[in-house]
């Protein structure tokens, strides 16, 4: 089936599953984080920006749903690491970045202001 089929719609096509595992606010800069290696919730809380521990902690349950992530527990410590689905983000989500940063330089400084 083509990519822009009428026939696809949400739920049932790719592209909507994608943005489900990596849309919203957090998911794809807690993969970011990720990315660089294991790292515990402090480690990803301070990395991603302001976001509660009760939403941090959500989030990272659902990725754990998804396969993109493990948790791993060692006496005390607590981390996090992506899957090999989840490493398969990378490319997914550079082309992501690279996209948001074109478009951001063709925008100009204004570029965080919708309506602009």
């Amino acid at each position: 089936m083509h990519w822009m089929s009428p026939d696809l719609v949400a739920g049932a096509c790719p592209l909507s599953r994608t943005l489900d595992i990596i849309g919203g606010k957090w998911n794809a800069m807690i993969i970011r984080e990720l990315l660089g290696g294991p790292r515990r919730f402090s480690q990803i809380r301070a990395g991603v920006g302001p976001i509660s521990a009760k939403t941090l902690t959500e989030r990272l349950r659902t990725l754990r749903d998804y396969d993109i992530l493990d948790r791993t527990t060692a006496g005390e410590h607590v981390s996090y690491a992506l899957t090999r689905r989840g490493q398969s983000l990378r490319p997914v989500l550079l082309e992501l970045w690279r996209w948001g940063l074109a478009d951001q330089e063709s925008w100009g400084e204004d570029a965080d202001q919708p309506g602009r």
